[in-house]
């Protein structure tokens, strides 16, 4: 152990530490010259203020309570990817709207643990007075189990892609599909499953007929507002259920969504301009329903409701820059 005196040196001869420096002010000089540096950086900033900022922009948001609004309750909304998926969840988890439709994307069911969560998710209630108009006066019975007959380790079992050396057909009590020769993945699988095990004690329908179609499902698709919804029996034209380039259209259904429950192409043309060019196949989708729902109304001899369609359409047409894109 040091002695008192041998720490009293160790003391004096041991060097001081450096006294802080006060940091320098920077001087103008260096503010001359690095002002263009940082002007250059707000560029971008002030360049894409008014496409980046979405403040008072609720089009999405509408299409999304839109598009939930045209499933029935409890049904399954089969999705193709995010720009038709995201929105949907964020209506339903953020704002609580229509949490009874199980919206399935075709990509996430190619993961087993998105296949997982379909199990496991709660079957949560229809609110009729919180829902549209339309499906009110008409029980609707809550679904008696998960959307896949599954256990867990049998949904982890389906295999990521099966190849077919030769069509397939595919039953399910009145539906009949021919499923071409060729690859069939794990997604397409489990899509085929939700039918089989669900339907028709949960309607199902697709925001589009890319996955339908893919699958042989064609001939039992029909078009409502948004969406396509699966029926059992191959529809037949008529004066209700009317032929048109997107498939056969429910035109009641479909008449009574675009009058009374949509409310993404009012928002739309409120808001006067699409600036995110690579979603704008959701105005599209709107148009594209609108035009042909407004020509099929014409053709009844309806003029005046197929002339107010027709300027809703016209309008979201040229607040998108679709009209532009089209001339």
């Amino acid at each position: 152990m040091p002695s008192p005196a041998t720490a009293t040196e160790s003391r004096r001869t041991a060097t001081p530490l450096p006294s802080p420096r006060t940091p320098s002010r920077p001087s103008t000089r260096a503010w001359l010259l690095t002002s263009p540096i940082l002007l250059l950086a707000l560029v971008p900033f002030v360049a894409n203020f008014h496409s980046a900022s979405r403040a008072g922009q609720r089009f999405t948001r509408d299409w999304a309570v839109d598009l939930l609004n045209t499933v029935e309750p409890y049904g399954i909304l089969i999705t193709d990817g995010d720009n038709d998926t995201f929105p949907l969840w964020y209506a339903q988890e953020v704002e609580g709207v229509r949490k009874d439709v199980l919206v399935a994307c075709s990509c996430l069911l190619e993961t087993d643990w998105n296949v997982r969560d379909m199990i496991r998710r709660p079957i949560y209630p229809y609110d009729a007075a919180k829902g549209p108009a339309v499906y009110r006066n008409h029980q609707w019975p809550k679904p008696s189990g998960p959307p896949l007959r599954l256990t867990m380790a049998a949904a982890d079992a389906i295999p990521s892609y099966i190849e077919l050396q030769q069509p397939r057909v595919f039953t399910k009590d009145s539906i009949v599909a021919t499923i071409r020769a060729g690859i069939l993945t794990r997604g397409q699988l489990v899509i085929l499953q939700f039918i089989k095990d669900s339907f028709p004690e949960r309607p199902i329908y697709f925001s589009s007929r890319n996955t339908p179609d893919a699958l042989g499902l064609g001939p039992h698709l029909l078009a409502q507002g948004l969406a396509q919804e699966l029926v059992m029996r191959t529809p037949q034209p008529s004066r209700d259920t009317v032929s048109t380039p997107i498939g056969l259209m429910d035109l009641p259904r479909s008449t009574t969504l675009w009058t009374q429950v949509y409310r993404g192409p009012a928002e739309l043309v409120h808001e006067g301009q699409w600036v995110d060019r690579a979603s704008v196949s959701i105005v599209y989708h709107y148009v594209l329903v609108g035009y042909y729902l407004a020509n099929a109304v014409g053709q009844l001899g309806n003029r005046p409701l197929a002339d107010q369609i027709m300027n809703r359409v016209e309008a979201m047409a040229r607040a998108s820059g679709l009209e532009r894109t089209a001339s």
